[in-house]
């Protein structure tokens, strides 16, 4: 393996002189720096990055923490795949490398912070984690971190998350205005913080409303297809159906929608149906899922930046964004006024 003395040698150059025109640092003579880059590549040299890591205090290296729940792999895999793009854009403009470590197992229990610790990472960025276990050694250690899809007190960390409520609202609201006044909810069990905004916001439109909300028209499901496909089991078999369905994820309305094909059950002429998330796949069934889309790669990029900003700058502060959601109807909403 070619090392930094062979590329001198070869050079007629001090290792030094090869340090400072690797790291674009101190004064070298124009041709001499050409010299040298010529016989990197003609010898096919790459820098020892770790070392560098270790000489500056730092490895370049971000880690990203995504939290997998077994029963939530196809949702939160889509979900996490956008964001990370978006970390992954901003990453490779910065010349920051990225380190992925999926997390599974009882969350009060998995210790985030041990990627930072024991791979020297530069920062963190936090994916469906909640803070509160983390803030207190964030704030202490000054460590670059970014959570997204929660929130948390103003202090060290970042936050971003999408507007969940305005989501939620945008679809209540305009199934009310299109004549539903039966609307089913499936929620889920062990909900993320997102998931529990987007129930809280349907609420107080229908409160807001005076729209009557059954018991037995909220449902649970496990964010999966199948708890799509037991909830509209389920309002198959009532007695006095609901006219819509509002699913706080499009994995779940997809369960609904293939499984209401098996029921008899017509979408959207005998029920309308829409998700949250703004999936791929939603725009691709026949007909289009109504759902709210999110800016998951923006979340990621702003992520990235905000993480990157704090490593350089290890007394900046950090900061709280909100993103703008967008709801398409699409084909599986029916208005019900003529």
């Amino acid at each position: 393996m070619t090392t930094q003395k062979d590329v001198a040698k070869k050079a007629g150059v001090s290792f030094i002189t090869v340090s400072r025109v690797i790291n674009n640092k101190g004064n070298v003579k124009q041709k001499t720096r050409e010299r040298v880059l010529k016989v990197i590549e003609e010898l096919n040299y790459y820098p020892n990055t770790l070392a560098q890591g270790l000489n500056a205090n730092k490895s370049n290296t971000i880690s990203i923490l995504p939290l997998l729940r077994e029963i939530a792999m196809m949702e939160e895999i889509s979900f996490y795949r956008r964001i990370i793009a978006g970390v992954e854009r901003y990453c490779c403009e910065s010349e920051i490398d990225i380190l992925l470590s999926t997390l599974r197992g009882d969350p009060e229990k998995i210790d985030y912070l041990r990627h930072y610790y024991l791979r020297k990472s530069d920062g963190l960025i936090l994916i469906g984690i909640s803070p509160d276990r983390l803030i207190d050694k964030i704030e202490k250690d000054k460590i670059p971190c970014s959570f997204i899809g929660e929130k948390g007190r103003p202090g060290r960390a970042n936050y971003m998350h999408s507007d969940n409520r305005l989501g939620s609202r945008q679809i209540t609201e305009y199934l009310l205005k299109n004549g539903h006044k039966k609307i089913a909810y499936i929620f889920t069990e062990n909900p993320s913080t997102d998931v529990i905004e987007r129930y809280e916001s349907f609420i107080e439109v229908m409160e807001e409303n005076r729209t009557a909300f059954p018991e037995e028209y909220l449902l649970y499901g496990d964010y999966m297809e199948k708890g799509g496909r037991k909830a509209i089991r389920k309002i198959a078999a009532m007695k006095d159906r609901p006219t819509a369905i509002i699913s706080s994820t499009d994995t779940m309305a997809l369960g609904v929608f293939d499984e209401a094909k098996k029921l008899g059950i017509d979408i959207p002429n005998d029920i309308s149906l829409v998700g949250f998330d703004g999936h791929e796949f939603c725009q691709f069934m026949t007909p289009p899922i109504a759902t709210v889309i999110q800016d998951l790669e923006g979340l990621g990029y702003l992520a990235a930046k905000l993480t990157i900003e704090q490593i350089n700058d290890p007394d900046k502060q950090g900061e709280s964004h909100i993103f703008p959601v967008v709801f398409e109807p699409r084909g599986t909403v029916k208005s019900l006024i003529d």
